[in-house]
């Protein structure tokens, strides 16, 4: 059985059923929001190569012009899971995650929520990270991992053994979601961000329930707050920082949306002044190539790295923190964060996650 479809519902309608493309694209040029039957239905066409190049392009097109709505994320997100490898993620799992498109970060990306999500994992947090590799930036998360020494193509059951093992573990979405490969060559011929730009970080293959989402796209950041609570979500922050970055910033202030229990239930500001952080210059928060953003990774865990690198690798893994109910706020969150680095847990995280990806893959034990 192909693991992929066996996670599909099978007694979903067909894009027949709503009139084809042609309605589909009828409605979304003229303004109108589909319903996350018929968007679940428009992209479970997509993946099963059931749509034309021409029609894609269209979907795509019209979709990001008209902006897409909370329902038809909703309904997109339910067909990328429909079509999703299994990944059983334990319940209190969070992921650490950014929307990506940041014209800022796109020659100088510094990992933060890769880097984050081992700090996090280090203070306790059990994480089950989503991601992918760059695709306009300098260093997506999963070209990071592969240049800090991590195995990156595991399987469902060897990701939920490092879960189980060590509390931390890396999805590939290439392979937790392959049939996106019938989207990429049109999504990569337009070379534009899109609506589908948002679909990864709302379609862990593990079904989490706890996020940390950074966007950075102002307009998009409450419609994912509201997809999460849409779908269930128990704690997430989807944050926007006021310099486009998709995570919580030091050179400028931060929009949190707080979702809780399938509600937003608060929507704020964030200062790092708060929590006596000082704003920096973008500049003194660039990365670089992966083997750059791996090396600086290993220089904050070892403590040779300090300062504002190293504090908003803390301040995003704390946050993360607060997703997963260990931490009341983001100063409690920040200080266990930089305590997991001072006393070598964290680094211990990226020493275990390397020698056991490295063992799963090769078939060891």
């Amino acid at each position: 059985m192909n693991t992929a479809a066996a996670n599909s519902d099978a007694d979903a309608p067909s894009l027949t059923h709503y009139g084809g493309w042609k309605a589909v694209l009828t409605d979304l040029i003229n303004g109108i929001d589909l319903s996350p039957e018929v968007a679940r239905a428009a992209l479970r066409s997509v993946l099963s190569s059931g749509a034309t190049d021409a029609q894609l392009a269209g979907f795509i097109i019209a979709l990001g012009m008209k902006g897409g709505s909370v329902l038809e994320l909703t309904g997109l997100v339910d067909a990328m899971l429909d079509n999703a490898v299994p990944l059983a993620a334990p319940p209190g799992a969070i992921d650490i995650v950014g929307s990506g498109g940041a014209p800022v970060r796109q020659q100088h990306a510094l990992s933060v929520s890769t880097m984050a999500s081992f700090v996090a994992a280090g203070a306790g947090a059990v994480i089950c990270k989503h991601g992918s590799v760059a695709a306009t930036s300098s260093s997506g998360s999963f070209d990071t991992l592969t240049a800090l020494g991590l195995a990156t193509e595991l399987g469902g059951p060897e990701v939920e053994r490092c879960i189980a093992e060590i509390g931390l573990g890396f999805a590939f979405a290439k392979l937790f979601h392959p049939a996106m490969r019938f989207a990429a060559p049109v999504r990569s011929e337009l070379g534009v961000p899109t609506t589908f730009n948002f679909l990864g970080p709302l379609s862990n293959p593990g079904r989490v329930k706890r996020q940390l989402l950074g966007v950075s796209d102002p307009v998009m950041a409450p419609r994912v707050a509201g997809v999460l609570a849409a779908r269930g979500s128990e704690r997430s922050l989807v944050v926007h920082g006021a310099d486009r970055l998709d995570e919580i910033t030091l050179t400028d202030l931060t929009r949190i949306y707080d979702v809780r229990d399938s509600e937003i239930v608060d929507e704020y500001q964030f200062d790092p002044a708060s929590i006596g952080l000082e704003r920096v210059n973008r500049a003194a928060l660039f990365g670089g190539t992966p083997q750059q953003n791996a090396d600086i990774l290993r220089a904050i865990l070892s403590g040779s790295e300090i300062g504002p690198r190293a504090d908003i690798v803390c301040l995003n893994a704390g946050a993360g923190l607060v997703v997963a109910g260990l931490a009341a706020d983001f100063a409690e969150g920040f200080e266990m964060a930089r305590e997991a680095v001072a006393d070598g847990r964290a680094a211990a995280k990226l020493k275990a996650a390397i020698a056991l990806t490295n063992d799963l893959a090769a078939g060891v034990g």
